[in-house]
């Protein structure tokens, strides 16, 4: 029987990349469902006296070491402040029900990471739909729509009413939960448990 693996996200969040590169390494999305879920960490956008931008301490002593170790490549900090992601998670919704989820979601960490784009342009976003091989006129329209903005509403609102999710990356699994980058052999323990246990007899 397989398992679903849950993990909510940000695109602002490198952990969030470097999560994705775990699940990649241990095979486990060959046997298993892995369902990415946008969970926006600043909804209602960074408040003046708030933070605008990584730190550059936290990223060059915590952000970059990890990363190094997992084999994902990172330079230095994305420039400006953080931006709001909630454009480029309409985006996903539309991408992930036309096929092309996967490739939407890496083109846009890398255009952020990457390239210092603005993903919360809808015409940086459009674009990268396109690249994706996503009809970008149905795109924007969908972006752009009071239905996307009420289903990203719905998907936090149970993302934090249901789940529980205050961070990312979250990764659930059944009964098993981890916030933070996942251990490889720590995440394959915990799915080869429960796959066990699903194949139990009740």
């Amino acid at each position: 029987m397989s398992l679903t693996i849950d993990v909510w996200f940000d695109y602002l969040c490198p952990f969030s990349v470097m999560t994705g590169k775990v699940i990649d390494d241990t095979g486990l999305a060959q046997d298993h469902a892995v369902r990415w879920r946008p969970y926006e960490l600043h909804p209602e956008g960074i408040p003046a006296s708030g933070k605008k931008d990584y730190p550059q301490g936290v990223w060059e002593n915590s952000v970059v070491p990890m990363a190094a170790r997992l084999g994902v490549p990172f330079g230095k900090a994305p420039a400006g402040p953080l931006p709001r992601t909630h454009l480029a998670m309409y985006g996903h919704a539309f991408a992930w029900r036309n096929g092309a989820g996967h490739a939407y979601d890496t083109a846009v960490f890398d255009a952020y990471f990457h390239h210092d784009q603005n993903i919360a342009d809808l015409d940086t976003l459009a674009a990268l739909a396109a690249d994706t091989g996503l009809d970008p006129w149905h795109f924007r329209a969908w972006t752009d729509s009071p239905e996307a903005a009420a289903h990203h509403q719905a998907t936090q609102d149970q993302a934090r009413r249901t789940h529980r999710i205050h961070t990312v990356p979250t990764l659930v699994i059944g009964s098993w939960r981890t916030e933070g980058v996942p251990d490889a052999a720590r995440l394959r323990r915990a799915v080869s448990t429960l796959h066990a246990r699903s194949r139990v007899p009740a």
